[in-house]
């Protein structure tokens, strides 16, 4: 990437060095048509002047003069010849009639006796009648003219110039710079993502930036992340299943092992025996299916958008309050007004009915209660049951996995305070949990406000 940054930059200065050289022959090029055009408009006034000097059937000598002076002054050497080719006067006559300072004048700016190039011939007219024959070529004169034409061309030189290297400078600065302002952090990600392949799920790139490269990186570090996650969970979850299958297993073969060898006579009881265990090896599947399909939201970043956090609770107490009343418990949402909240509706969803649903199994009489509000820049949402609490000694296992405790009135598999702990740990919030056995749980699930 570097090379090509670098390679693309020597392609603009080239293109620049091209668009300088064709600029300047046109420049040149317009000039010299420019001063071309101005000679021959000082040549038809010389031709006018010479032309207005016949009178009367006569050359007046003074008018012929002072023409040819002035065409010395616009940079011509001349010779005038009458219409039999003979001459009349030319510069070197009419120089040498001066008077001597501007004689002297006249030297310091024309060479008369410098000129360049063949005579070129024009015929002079007067009333339709040929007078004779202008004879001209050009002086080495420093006049105004050829000075500043000089100096225009030599400055527009000088400024193409400068102004190329001045582009061309600017232009392998800028190569090198942006080469490694963009190659290093473009390195570092194909780095990171090397390391990724070969399994280390720990590899993250850092970035300051908020362009492309940094939302680049941050797509990366979450892709990292959670690759990190899911590893983690597919060992801990088989590590699980291994751990939960034995059981049951264990129990079916000893089984059938004891009726094989006739150590159960009643077969009957035997079977029910296995059956059970097969049941609980459907309900831990089940689970298992479950627990795949609420991880996949994990590793997904869900739709954040703002909602009523009472109308989705209400929303909640409305879809779930048939089962506790078919339990004979109560169930509602204590009215704390609207509140307006960001969140990602679909994990907000999981978390709350995981918690409830966790409430419902542990609760026999009284009911289920959910509250909300928010203080400083979180916001909360609180489940309290009257169910049979948490014992001290089992405060640390119920976000474990698998775990069930003592007295659940439909013992699960154990998963959903498990998946409630994580889901709420992806999204950046944390979990208070106060319980006293015999009377009731409270879990309350913090969650940052995002503006």
């Amino acid at each position: 990437m570097r090379t090509k940054l670098f390679l693309a930059f020597v392609l603009v200065i080239l293109i620049a060095l091209i668009s300088n050289l064709i600029f300047e022959r046109l420049i040149m090029r317009d000039f010299d048509e420019y001063t071309r055009g101005t000679r021959e408009d000082h040549l038809y006034w010389v031709l006018a002047a010479m032309e207005g000097s016949y009178q009367d059937g006569r050359w007046d000598m003074n008018l012929l003069s002072e023409a040819v002076h002035w065409g010395m002054m616009l940079g011509f050497d001349i010779r005038v010849e009458d219409k039999e080719g003979r001459e009349i006067t030319n510069s070197h006559r009419v120089m040498d009639s001066l008077p001597p300072m501007m004689k002297r004048r006249m030297e310091s700016i024309i060479h008369s006796h410098s000129a360049e190039g063949e005579y070129e011939q024009y015929p002079l007219y007067a009333e339709g009648s040929e007078l004779g024959t202008l004879s001209v070529r050009s002086l080495k004169k420093e006049g105004p003219l050829k000075v500043k034409g000089t100096i225009f061309k030599e400055r527009g030189r000088n400024f193409l110039i400068i102004s190329f290297l001045i582009a061309g400078i600017s232009a392998v600065a800028m190569a090198i710079f942006l080469s490694l302002t963009l190659s290093r952090p473009v390195r570092r990600l194909k780095i990171a993502a090397e390391r990724v392949a070969k399994g280390d799920f720990s590899a993250r790139v850092t970035s300051v930036s908020r362009d492309e490269i940094g939302r680049l990186s941050e797509s990366f570090n979450y892709m990292a992340e959670a690759l990190q996650k899911e590893e983690l969970l597919r060992k801990r979850l088989t590590s699980n299943i291994a751990h939960e299958l034995r059981t049951p297993l264990a129990v079916m073969r000893a089984q059938a092992e004891a009726m094989i060898d006739g150590v159960v006579e009643n077969k009957g009881e035997g079977l029910e025996n296995i059956r059970n265990e097969i049941e609980k090896l459907t309900r831990l599947v089940e689970g298992i299916e479950d627990l795949t399909k609420a991880e996949a939201s994990f590793f997904s970043q869900g739709e954040e958008r703002r909602i009523n956090l009472k109308e989705f609770l209400k929303g909640t107490e409305s879809s779930m309050e048939p089962i506790f009343r078919e339990k004979g418990l109560q169930f509602s949402v204590v009215d704390r007004g609207d509140m307006e909240v960001t969140a990602d509706l679909d994990k907000l969803e999981r978390i709350l009915k995981n918690i409830i649903s966790n409430s419902l199994k542990y609760t026999g009489k009284g009911g289920v209660w959910i509250d909300y509000g928010r203080e400083g820049r979180e916001f909360f949402m609180e489940v309290r049951d009257t169910g049979i609490g948490i014992p001290e000694d089992e405060m640390p296992k119920i976000f474990m996995r698998f775990y069930r405790g003592r007295g659940a009135v439909d013992r699960g598999v154990g998963i959903g305070l498990a998946l409630v702990k994580e889901l709420v740990d992806v999204i950046g919030g944390r979990i208070e949990v106060k319980s006293k056995v015999a009377e009731g749980t409270a879990i309350r699930v913090w969650l940052p406000i995002k503006i």
